[in-house]
């Protein structure tokens, strides 16, 4: 009988594991630029106005 080294996860999986993490970064992206928000202050009266980005809402929203 011959002895197999045993096949960790992390090596058998590395390619799926690499998809994986590129697919959340490009998800992640997306929820941060959807959620991208910028304030601006007066400096004459301090008022702020904050307006955020809306590019990745439905149009039926």
């Amino acid at each position: 009988m011959t002895h197999t080294p045993p096949i960790h996860a992390s090596t058998l999986n590395s390619s799926a594991m690499n998809a994986a993490e590129t697919q959340h970064e490009q998800t992640w992206d997306a929820v941060e630029t959807y959620f991208e928000c910028i304030t601006t202050c007066s400096l004459d009266d301090g008022e702020c106005i904050t307006r955020c980005v809306e590019q990745l809402r439905d149009a039926d929203s």
